[in-house]
């Protein structure tokens, strides 16, 4: 599944916004219906991420320096990501995903050519809008968390709107159901009924404006002893949603800037 003291997780794209309104901004307050009306090209919403991870009693909690970027969205789905992961490197490091091509500028790397500023390779780009596993940008997913949902009440202000906050709980075999994809590896059967706690807090509009979610997987052979006895690990995501139905122009970097990573020097 996911550790996030050892992978680099390449999620967001876009490197020339205009915040200028989507024409065709939702107006209902369906959070299913409203974020697939903003699923059209050349369109986008700005992220922030914060992840807490927990390896074990000895370590506890360590919440991690933020992730912040913005998703191009086209043709239904998210097509590029632009992010920057300020947990990563000296300085942070900021990756551009657009298909299974990914682009990375460390401002702190020092063995790149003269006028070479980005290093380039092909990598399983997450094309996603989600917290956790909760995938916002699929409605079959979006819909079975919903019809989870234990509390709706009044909440705080986010992006500038009034929000509503949606609360539940959702077990990994109702997610199965509409997520066969994340059958296997450290998660079997026995882990089904594993519970991922969500928050939603949506908009007038239906738009999410934040998306909380904390849930545990077990460590799996190949990470016993890690744990310190607790034989699982614990995650938190909470990312914030904004200027939703942004002008995104996705493009990758100059060219004339972009070295392929095999023909870096170690």
């Amino acid at each position: 599944m996911r550790r996030w003291t050892t992978v680099v997780v390449l999620t967001f794209a876009g490197s020339t916004l205009y915040a200028v309104p989507a024409s065709g901004a939702a107006t209902a307050g369906d959070p299913v219906a409203a974020i697939q009306r903003q699923l059209v090209d050349g369109r986008g919403v700005r992220i922030t991420q914060y992840r807490t991870f927990n390896s074990g009693p000895a370590s506890g909690w360590e919440r991690f320096k933020p992730v912040k970027g913005v998703v191009g969205f086209g043709d239904g789905k998210v097509v590029a990501t632009d992010l920057w992961d300020y947990q990563v490197g000296e300085a942070g490091v900021r990756d551009i995903c657009i298909g299974d091509r990914a682009w990375e500028y460390d401002p702190k790397h020092k063995s790149l050519p003269s006028g070479k500023k980005w290093v380039t390779f092909k990598w399983p780009c997450q094309l996603r809008l989600e917290t956790g596993y909760l995938r916002l940008d699929r409605p079959a997913v979006l819909a079975a968390v919903l019809a989870t949902t234990t509390t709706t009440k009044a909440s705080g202000t986010y992006d500038g709107s009034p929000t509503t906050l949606h609360e539940g709980s959702i077990t990994f075999r109702q997610l199965w159901n509409v997520r066969p994809d994340l059958r296997g590896g450290s998660l079997k059967d026995e882990h089904g009924e594993w519970r991922i706690d969500w928050r939603l807090w949506t908009g007038k509009d239906g738009l999410v404006r934040r998306a909380w979610s904390r849930w545990r997987e077990p460590a799996g052979d190949e990470w016993k002893g890690v744990t310190d006895g607790q034989e699982w690990f614990g995650y938190i995501e909470d990312v914030r949603y904004s200027d939703w139905g942004m002008k995104l122009t996705v493009e990758p970097p100059p060219a004339a800037q972009v070295i392929a990573n095999d023909k870096v020097r170690r």
